[in-house]
């Protein structure tokens, strides 16, 4: 008679499974001629895991993903179910945010392997690391994780979604507050630019985004065509961004219909943005710059650098950036030159610009309705929730006024 195997806490082993020397649990299971080793650190577990990996196979699901990584699923993932769906540009962020936070740290992890407290972990890190992502750059990878896992589930490769409402085990950390930038910095910004040699031909272009409060894709989208002097009147109707492929028109640069249907729009221009439009047909004309390029049909484009080539959003933001730090250094040299303290500038986004914008119209007393049309939101809750801050002084002002013996 054999003798019974059993662990080292005396327990009688199952046959095909065994303790390894580490106290771990191994399940050797063979089917169809092909040999699986399955782990787990408990007897309990492994035996568990055993009856669900053998009905997984005689349902032909292991023989499909048993080789498959999370890297491989997107793939097929987004080939397959996205493509057709989405945007381009959201296309190709989709597989940007991939390859920068997923592929190389839980990517190669078999998809069937994928536990959720690794997705916790995951997320976690991502928040917490030396230059760490925001909460809301945490959920946007986990909307594309959590779409791949759920039609894995869908085509019953696993047999439940390990990211489905993660978000609720996250701790959400505040992130830096984006607050509009003050009268003062605003005009201490346009009084830089205005005549200055290098930084003088973007200022109609920022005027126009402090003017109208448009998504930077949306102002770089800008054509003639969508400028009608006569109503004084801005198109907004496309949106423009950088691919990662290069076009049959041999650039990458690629124009899509706006974020959402209320992103299409109509904006009334104010004497400022219509001096500024102004202002850069005249640049345009005066230095007679080139106006041939075109993209996904497009051509004529309001800002464009002198090979006639449009600004993209990125390069928005790296001129923002620029303009302040060479400000800011010239103003650190002449204030010790002249003993005083630097007047310094706060650095901001295109989107702060646009933040701005809703804000100062907010305290202008614009009716709310009538600027969540302006800033194209699809939802009110999102003109009524981000770009409502009231300014310091605003604030002061109003305590006084409803104080007042």
């Amino acid at each position: 008679m054999a003798t019974k195997r059993v662990d080292s806490k005396g327990r009688v082993l199952p046959p095909g499974i065994y303790q390894r020397v580490d106290g771990t649990y191994e399940a050797r299971v063979t089917y169809k001629g092909r040999r699986y080793s399955l782990y787990e650190p408990d007897l309990v577990l492994i035996k568990k895991r055993k009856v669900l990996f053998m009905a997984d196979l005689e349902n032909g699901v292991q023989g499909v993903t048993s080789d498959v990584t999370l890297n491989h699923w997107f793939d097929m993932w987004l080939e397959n179910y996205k493509k057709r769906k989405i945007k381009p540009i959201t296309y190709r962020n989709y597989q940007k945010y991939w390859e920068w936070y997923v592929s190389k740290e839980i990517g190669m992890i078999p998809l069937r392997e994928i536990k959720r407290i690794q997705l916790v972990r995951f997320y976690n890190g991502l928040m917490e690391k030396k230059n760490p992502l925001s909460y809301g750059t945490v959920t946007y990878i986990n909307n594309i994780v959590n779409g791949c896992l759920e039609q894995a589930e869908f085509n019953d490769l696993i047999r439940k979604n390990p990211a489905n409402k993660i978000l609720k085990e996250l701790v959400r950390k505040e992130g830096k507050k984006k607050d509009a930038i003050t009268h003062e910095q605003e005009e201490l910004f346009f009084s830089y630019i205005e005549g200055h040699v290098f930084f003088e031909r973007y200022r109609p272009m920022f005027m126009v985004a402090f003017g109208t409060g448009m998504r930077a894709g949306e102002l770089t989208a800008l054509t003639w065509e969508d400028i009608d002097f006569k109503k004084r009147e801005i198109s907004v109707n496309k949106t423009l961004g950088f691919a990662k492929f290069i076009s049959e028109e041999g650039h990458r640069y690629i124009i899509t219909t706006p974020k959402t249907t209320n992103a299409v729009r109509v904006i009334p221009m104010t004497t400022k943005v219509y001096d500024a439009l102004k202002l850069q047909k005249k640049y345009q004309e005066r230095l007679s710059l080139r106006q041939n390029i075109v993209v996904c049909g497009y051509r004529n484009f309001v800002f464009h650098t002198q090979n006639g080539k449009p600004y993209y959003p990125d390069l928005v933001n790296i001129e923002l950036k620029r303009i302040v730090k060479v400000y800011n250094k010239e103003e650190t040299i002449l204030a010790e030159e002249e003993g005083r303290k630097p007047i310094l500038m706060e650095r901001f986004t295109p989107h702060v610009i646009r933040h701005t914008f809703a804000s100062r119209q907010y305290e202008l007393g614009m009716d709310l309705k009538i600027l969540q049309k302006i800033m194209g939101h699809a939802k009110y809750d999102t003109t009524l929730d981000i770009y409502t801050h009231c300014s310091k002084s605003q604030v002061r002002e109003e305590m006084f006024r409803c104080n007042e013996d």
